[in-house]
């Protein structure tokens, strides 16, 4: 199964919803499943996890937050970044701005 996961938050900026998603490609991976994270953008952000390739989608400083990036890709760039991967199942991990786009896409 190929999964991709759509999340407003991911690392470096460590929360729950970051755990989660970490958590959720841990097990992906475990069971032999393909998995690919949108994430915004953000210095120091990884590249790959364990199997798992992180997409970085343009994004800009939440207003008061520095370290907390919103997401700024277009749905229509996120929805071609999704066809390219073809995913089996699209898992919003946070549905703001990015996970909102997610949903259009």
């Amino acid at each position: 199964m190929r999964a991709a996961i759509v999340t407003e938050s991911f690392l470096p900026h460590m929360n729950g919803v970051t755990g989660s998603v970490l958590q959720i490609l841990r097990h992906l991976e475990r069971h032999g499943h393909e998995a690919r994270v949108y994430a915004p953008a953000a210095a120091d952000m990884p590249r790959m996890i364990g199997h798992a390739r992180v997409e970085a989608i343009p994004s800009v400083a939440l207003p008061g937050y520095r370290t907390v990036r919103v997401g700024t890709s277009s749905t229509h760039r996120l929805s071609a970044s999704l066809v390219r991967f073809a995913p089996d199942v699209v898992h919003l991990a946070s549905p703001f701005a990015l996970g909102w786009r997610g949903a259009l896409a």
